[in-house]
């Protein structure tokens, strides 16, 4: 009979999510993940096996959480125009109240730098998201798509332009730069005169 877990898997990912959005994958050394998991290296080994794969899990865990609120809260029609959600989404990617060593960015662009370019599964998993993201803009603008007088191909393009600017804002944010008033950006790159 297998002995039952010593510890909560959800609460681990959680610890695991989090010091790996701090401190990046290469710079954060296994005491520090055992603390911030709250396990024994036993428990750590015999559940997750290494530090890449409990890497991966914790970005799963991101996606799920973050990437997934983000695509809720751009699908909600009930959160407002389409302008006010867009800008509620990019005025979340910028922590004005926090210190600037405080802000972490965004783990999915983080982990899209850092080993995206040579891991085959990190570069799936954060292309997954990035899609999920540009999705869910191409739905928003697809609202008043009339009034923007947006065509199927500037309508991609605009999509892909404000999905990198939406990434790119984490970096700025990480960067201590204040935000930029987003609704009037978002209406420029779509072409809408009154929200």
């Amino acid at each position: 009979m297998a002995r039952p877990r010593e510890f909560n898997i959800d609460d681990a990912l959680e610890g695991a999510m989090q010091i790996f959005w701090k401190n990046g994958y290469g710079a954060t050394n296994l005491p520090d993940l055992l603390k911030s998991m709250n396990i024994t290296r036993g428990s750590f080994y015999k559940a997750f096996g290494d530090k890449k794969s409990v890497y991966i899990e914790a970005l799963k865990r991101y996606d799920q959480i973050h990437i997934k609120s983000a695509v809720t809260l751009l699908e909600d029609e009930k959160a407002g125009t389409n302008i006010e959600r867009l800008s509620t989404l990019f005025s979340n990617s910028i922590n004005d109240d926090m210190p600037r060593e405080e802000r972490r960015g965004c783990l999915m662009c983080n982990a899209m730098v850092e080993l995206g370019p040579t891991d085959a599964v990190v570069a799936r998993l954060t292309s997954k998201m990035y899609a999920s993201i540009q999705r869910a803009i191409v739905s928003a603008l697809i609202e008043n798509r009339e009034a923007c007088e947006l065509t199927r191909k500037n309508l991609n393009e605009k999509s892909v332009i404000l999905t990198n600017l939406y990434f790119g804002s984490h970096a700025i944010s990480k960067s201590g730069q204040p935000a930029p008033n987003w609704s009037t950006l978002i209406q420029a790159i779509i072409g809408e005169n009154s929200t």
